[in-house]
């Protein structure tokens, strides 16, 4: 066997003064032996014994060299001092470093912590630049503006959001969102969308101030990013505007946990509505002299939650105490005085599920319907299944109409119209291709996109991931189509003779709006989308007067029956539209 190769000692010191002081024990113990008592008696000269003293006492004297050198270059003692002032150095620098704020940049979201968590800081945005097109039938040309004769094309970002978010003291979180979008095709000055400030501290339970979207139902409280369409359904936007919304001055209570989510809001105005927004830039709104008040509030709970399975059944609903004045106390109004301004009034309406049109059309909406209170019920359902997801709800609106005062033949008649019930409903859907699964939120009782689990990456061939989308809702804004209640109003000039005009104070028209849309998301990572909706748009609806007019309530001239009239003012279109989304 080839003999084994030398090896280098760790220590040439350490190996040099061994050898010296083996070969050093040898001599000793060689010269030991010839001082042994045989020896003494055949070599007893004293130069002899001499030189053997002195020999004992040289190796006497290197063993005594080389423990001194031993001592000298022995590491141990002073390694262990390293040790302790290396463990000393790492402990104080540990303690600084953790005292220092920790920032991260997650998903490219910036975030800054203090070391205790108690206080935090972080900047998010959210950028959606829709486009679009309209497609409609040669005789919606024909229809007065009000019914939607003619839909603009075209681009504009939908929403531009600048978020500060973040937590202090541990138990208070704040968020600070402005929006620098908007809709009906035009951008709006910067506006706050949601401020407010909430305590968590006595989790589950959380309450919340300031003005924001107060949770109203399930697709309410699916983040403005996170909606499966470019547009939540108009059934369930008509709903949350009566008394939430973004931008609404609001105080909350919330409950939230794992299978149980709770939410109930006492409400005001919006900040860009009434009189708040008559100083604003670009506001068109009329002033108000008193806000106004209403409640409103989510249940849902979750009776399967599992892994890959979560099944959410809710209810919801709104009560507006007090609508806003648009007459100062005292004045006269439509309750009491022919033509005069409604001391309260609202409108039902809802643009069909795009926004992009410049000219804002609705055609669902029912005009202006003096009230005295609005009421608003809901249920609600969703669930999803590995990669399958599935969600509906219906909702019940009534108004209680308040009187009104009319100039007819006979003189001033005040009437008191029946109340007014509409409906919305809608059912949709939707299927991740690749795989992964809309998730939970219990922190707002709602589902949220998926993880992208592969990433949008050329080199590996991977695409990130797809999802197959589909929608169908109903809003119908009809009610006492065909009621013959009525008032004779008196005649106007140049008329024929014994023509007279009446008005039928329980009808509403506000069409029965129908919209299937279909969709594709694409998710190349998890802070960027791209999505396309199609739809096709069915409106039932019958005019107001005889002859084509805008909304201004149902009437009729004629010289026999007075019955309603019966004029369309329905059509059908369809639209496709596509969006950009980064989430940050």
């Amino acid at each position: 066997m080839p003999p084994e190769p030398h090896t280098r000692p760790k220590n040439d010191f350490h190996g040099g003064v061994m050898t010296k002081f083996s070969v050093s024990l040898l001599a000793g113990a060689a010269l030991i032996a010839l001082s042994s008592p045989g020896l003494a008696q055949t070599q007893k000269t004293d130069a002899r014994v001499d030189q053997l003293e002195q020999q004992l006492r040289d190796v006497e004297k290197q063993l005594a060299e080389i423990k001194a050198a031993q001592a000298q270059n022995d590491p141990t003692a002073a390694v262990v001092d390293l040790k302790r002032s290396t463990s000393d150095q790492y402990v104080d620098l540990n303690k600084t470093v953790s005292a220092l704020p920790r920032s991260s940049i997650d998903n490219g979201r910036l975030q800054i912590t203090s070391s205790d968590g108690r206080f935090s800081a972080a900047l998010r945005t959210l950028i959606q630049f829709d486009t679009g097109y309209y497609m409609q039938e040669h005789s919606a040309n024909l229809l007065p503006a009000a019914y939607g004769n003619n839909f603009s094309s075209g681009s504009n970002f939908r929403r531009v959001y600048l978020n500060l978010q973040g937590r202090v003291f541990g138990d208070w979180s704040y968020n600070a969102n402005f929006d620098f979008g908007g809709s009906g095709g035009t951008e709006t000055p910067g506006h706050i969308q949601s401020v407010y400030l909430e305590y968590d501290g006595a989790a589950p339970w959380a309450f919340r101030i300031g003005a924001y979207p107060p949770p109203a139902s399930l697709e309410d409280s699916t983040a403005s990013g996170d909606t499966i369409f470019l547009e939540r359904n108009s059934p369930s936007d008509l709903q949350r505007n009566i008394g939430g919304g973004d931008g609404r001055d609001a105080v909350s209570v919330l409950y939230a946990t794992p299978t149980v989510y709770g939410a109930l809001s006492f409400t005001g105005d919006k900040i860009q509505t009434g009189a708040k927004a008559l100083a604003a830039a670009g506001a068109t709104a009329a002033s108000t002299f008193d806000e106004q008040e209403a409640v409103l509030g989510r249940l849902s709970w979750l009776p399967i939650s599992e892994d890959h399975a979560h099944w959410l059944i809710g209810v919801n609903g709104t009560y507006v105490i007090k609508l806003p004045e648009s007459v100062a106390y005292g004045l006269p109004n439509l309750s009491n005085t022919p033509g005069a301004t409604a001391l309260n009034s609202f409108t039902f309406s809802d643009p069909p599920e795009f926004t992009f049109d410049s000219n804002g059309y609705t055609l669902a909406n029912t005009g202006a319907l003096n009230a005295n209170h609005i009421s608003q019920w809901g249920v609600e359902t969703a669930g999803n299944w590995h990669s399958l997801y599935g969600q509906a709800g219906y909702y019940g609106f009534e108004v209680d109409r308040s009187q009104v005062a009319y100039a007819t033949t006979t003189g001033t008649q005040i009437v008191q119209p029946n109340a007014d019930h509409f409906s919305g409903w809608y059912v949709q859907g939707t299927w991740l291709l690749t795989g992964e699964e809309r998730l939970y939120n219990v922190g707002t009782g709602a589902f949220t996109p998926p993880l992208v689990t592969t990433p949008l990456n050329f080199a590996k061939g991977e695409w990130g991931a797809f999802e197959l989308a589909g929608r169908y809702s109903d809003l119908n804004l009809n009610d006492h189509v065909n009621d013959t209640s009525n008032v004779q109003i008196a005649n106007a000039a140049g008329v024929p003779a014994g023509t007279h005009t009446y008005d039928f104070f329980n009808t509403v028209r506000g069409g029965d709006q129908r919209v299937f849309t279909a969709g594709l998301n694409w998710y190349p990572n998890n802070v960027v989308r791209f999505a396309v909706n199609y739809e096709l748009i069915q409106n039932s609806k019958l005019q107001s007067g005889s002859s084509p007019n805008p909304l201004t309530g149902v009437t009729t001239a004629t010289t026999g029956a007075a019955l309603p009239p019966t004029v369309n003012g329905g059509q059908n279109l369809s639209a496709v539209a596509i969006r950009a989304q980064l989430a940050l």
